[in-house]
């Protein structure tokens, strides 16, 4: 580690108060959950309250994406941040939240409706804000501090989950008999976690910061540059001593690592983290509520697998305090966090064919590790630094922790496949990203890697499908789902609209990107596109499920929106890919032939879902969903694909740096991510003294105009017929509805070999055969 060194402390310290200390500590863990957990908790009395709106989905989903993006700002500056003004403002937050859906039930008198559904999300968006403010400034702050805070905040979050799955237990067989037994539960609920969110915010700005090994600490902190526990101090009484010491920081001090340096140097525990929360969010709770079947234990069944989970989620943040079960190794953590994903297969197999017992002891299995494994990693990591560095890195292990917690409530949602095509689907499609998340992370596991430069071709290969495939997956699910769309909405011409509409965005951003290409980072232009494809998805989902399906101009104003941000992902991932590709072997490019994959895949899709919804009610709209969540799926898989696996095979290591060593200056980033950033680096300082001049666009395009204009052409003559054509103007013939999906299947399965081959020469003389017909 590059940090300075921490320095124990002298034996005459003032260390008074620890117990109490870890006391409050474990109090300010249980108030950070209790309050979403008692949402978790009560979440049978939203279902009989909004029963078409999945609860206990939409509620995780919507609360992720505050707590992120609010950590991820504080993460980039806490170095400035009043650590103690932003920990009251989250507590007070929850407390005023939790009041909030009281007041908001009382109002209704617990009839339910679209209006009290919008509220609870407007408060759990709130509770997303709130979490970021506090578990990022509490874990940061007792990084700093001796590990056993850490622990013990980390048991007050698991006890926030057993103590709310306990009371549950507790008031469904006491209201079990009365009228509205399920509503009085749930507002004995929210009155413990409004008094509990009261204790936190006295706790930690009244009595925490007077204890001695608390003063003790952030003077520490502050001695060695930190600048975020002023505020604390002053509450302390000590205000001129942390005066002092902040201005002469500057001059006395070694300079801190930066967030960046400090996620490098800690990029295993931030994965650690991430994948731990992953794995358990895509099961718990969505899996729990909505997949485990009818048995024995009736409407109580759900209920006790929360309780086994919490309890033993709570029990296992203890384990580590026996120091010799505690994992310190980086690669033991690795090892034991990747074996985890063999719950997804036995979850559902249990789930299918298993019994209660079996499930039971899976869910607790699955909470034990959980809670284990985090402390671990969360104790062992801030070693070995300085205190700013500590707060810091605390701050981003939380944002990893939480960048988790919304990919695994996200993926929570895939497992809704099963109730619409069959098992056998869904469990081939979740193991297979199962066992992409462990070969993909291998390289922190494995092995070195071989000196041969140009080992793995076949897997970038793979890779290389995979990203066409995700490039265009969605644009080709468009045009299913304007099937949808012209049952809704036929006045609005959605498969032309659609089309034109995705177009100029597709063009504008891609223009620009193309006059600027040298100086763009192309890993982060495609990480960006893949990204607005996986979040554009997801918003299609939300949107349908928000509007049940009904149509309207809102909808289809929103369906807009979400394809034009289809196009400028498109012009950042087709063009940033291609380019990149192209300067790798062809076979690469070939490989990329997954864009006609994607029409492949989704026309034959569209025939088996077309049968099978046949005879359904909303038979159409569940196709609908059934496309946009593999379209989810595959785009977050390129995320993954591309962040972390391609850069790192040795074949795409050595043509990148072969492209640095010719002048290029986009592969930086790349190279950085292969843990080759310093040859990057130097490599780019000697670029103009050293290298001839390369051509300008202007000149490439007049060298290569014939090829341009082939392209050109070729999608002038396609895209004049296909889709609109095919939608509108083919007639009523014998195979009804199913025949512009047919010559939909016809064309799509040609696709990503239209180069100067016999094949594409046929197509494109059928198509102009077709024209003079007409």
């Amino acid at each position: 580690m590059q940090g300075v060194a921490m320095v124990d402390a002298p034996t005459d310290a003032p260390l008074q108060g620890q117990y109490k200390a870890m006391a409050v500590c474990w109090v300010l863990g249980l108030g950070t959950l209790f309050a979403w957990n008692s949402m978790v908790a009560i979440e049978d009395y939203y279902y009989i309250l909004f029963p078409e709106y999945h609860p206990s989905r939409v509620l995780t989903c919507l609360y992720q994406p505050f707590a992120l993006a609010i950590l991820a700002i504080f993460s980039y500056n806490e170095a400035e941040v009043d650590t103690r003004r932003r920990i009251l403002v989250g507590y007070n937050l929850f407390f005023l939240g939790t009041f909030m859906l009281i007041i908001v039930d009382l109002a209704t008198s617990g009839t339910g409706g679209i209006g009290y559904f919008i509220s609870i999300c407007a408060i759990v968006g709130a509770f997303g804000v709130a979490s970021a403010h506090v578990e990022g400034g509490v874990v940061g702050e007792l990084s700093f501090m001796c590990p056993e805070f850490i622990q013990s905040f980390f048991a007050g979050l698991g006890a926030a989950g057993a103590l709310t799955s306990a009371l549950r237990l507790v008031t469904k067989a006491a209201f079990k008999n009365y009228d509205n037994g399920l509503r009085k539960g749930a507002m004995l609920f929210l009155g413990i976690s409004t008094f509990i969110e009261l204790l936190c915010v006295l706790s930690y700005a009244i009595y925490f910061p007077r204890l001695p090994i608390v003063k003790y600490y952030r003077s520490k902190a502050a001695s060695e540059g930190s600048k975020t526990v002023s505020a604390d101090l002053a509450a302390a009484g000590i205000q001129k001593q942390a005066s002092d010491t902040e201005v002469q920081n500057d001059a006395n001090l070694p300079h801190r690592l930066s967030n960046k340096q400090l996620l490098v140097q800690n990029i295993d525990y931030a994965l650690d983290l991430f994948l731990i929360y992953v794995l358990t969010l895509s099961i718990f709770p969505g899996f729990i509520f909505e997949n485990t079947g009818e048995h024995q234990l009736g409407s109580w069944y759900p209920l006790v697998l929360v309780v086994v989970y919490n309890v033993l989620d709570l029990i296992s943040r203890y384990i580590p305090v026996v120091h010799f079960l505690k994992i310190e190794s980086r690669k033991g953590l690795m090892i034991a966090i990747l074996s985890r994903f063999l719950f997804v297969p036995a979850f559902y197999f249990t789930a299918k064919y298993g019994d209660q017992a079996g499930m039971i002891m899976l869910t607790s299995v699955l909470g034990l590790t959980n809670g284990y494994l985090s402390v671990c990693v969360m104790t062992v990591a801030p070693r070995s630094y300085k205190g700013p560095e500590q707060n810091a890195l605390g701050n981003i292990l939380v944002l990893c922790l939480l960048c988790g917690i919304f990919v695994g409530g996200c993926l929570n949602w895939l497992w809704l496949i099963d109730n619409l095509v069959g098992n056998a689907f869904h469990a081939v499609l979740y193991s297979r990203w199962c066992i992409h998340i462990l070969l993909g992370n291998a390289f922190f596991v494995g092995g070195a890697i071989t000196d041969a430069p140009l080992q793995g071709q076949f897997k970038a290969m793979a890779v290389c499908w995979v990203l066409g495939l995700g490039t265009i997956c969605m644009e080709q699910y468009g045009d299913y789902s304007r099937l949808l769309l012209y049952c809704i909405s036929d006045e609005y011409h959605p498969s032309r609209v659609l089309t034109c509409l995705y177009q100029p965005f597709a063009l504008v951003a891609l223009a620009i990107f193309l006059y600027n290409e040298a100086e763009v980072d192309t890993r982060r232009r495609i990480l960006v596109g893949y990204t607005l494809f996986f979040l554009g998805t997801f918003i299609l989902i939300i949107v349908d499920l928000a509007t049940s399906g009904t149509g309207g101009i809102g909808y289809f104003i929103s369906i807009c929106a979400i394809v034009g941000a289809f196009g400028v992902a498109s012009a950042h991932v087709e063009g940033g890919v291609v380019g990149e590709l192209s300067f790798m072997c062809p076979e690469f490019i070939q490989s990329f032939a997954g864009l006609g994959a994607a029409g492949a895949l989704t026309s034959a899709l569209r025939l088996v879902t077309k049968a099978a919804f046949k005879n359904y009610d909303n038979g159409l709209r569940k196709g609908a969903m059934l496309f946009l969540r593999i379209s989810t799926f595959i785009d977050l898989l390129c995320v993954l694909s591309y962040a972390i696996y391609f850069p790192r095979l040795p074949i795409v290591k050595y043509y990148r740096s072969k492209a640095t060593s010719e002048g290029s200056k986009t592969v930086s980033a790349d190279l950085a991510a292969a843990g080759i950033q310093k040859q990057a680096s130097d490599t780019e300082v000697q670029n103009d003294a050293n290298l001839p001049h390369r051509l300008s666009n202007k000149q490439l395009l007049v060298q290569n105009i014939d090829y341009a204009l082939d392209l050109f052409l070729i999608y002038v003559l396609t895209l004049s017929i296909f889709p609109g054509f095919i939608f509108e103007n083919t007639g009523v013939h014998q195979l009804g509805s199913c025949g512009n999906v047919v010559q939909f299947l016809k064309i799509e399965i040609q696709k990503g070999s239209h180069g100067c081959n016999p094949s594409s020469v046929f197509i494109n003389s059928c198509i102009l055969l077709h024209r003079k017909i007409w």
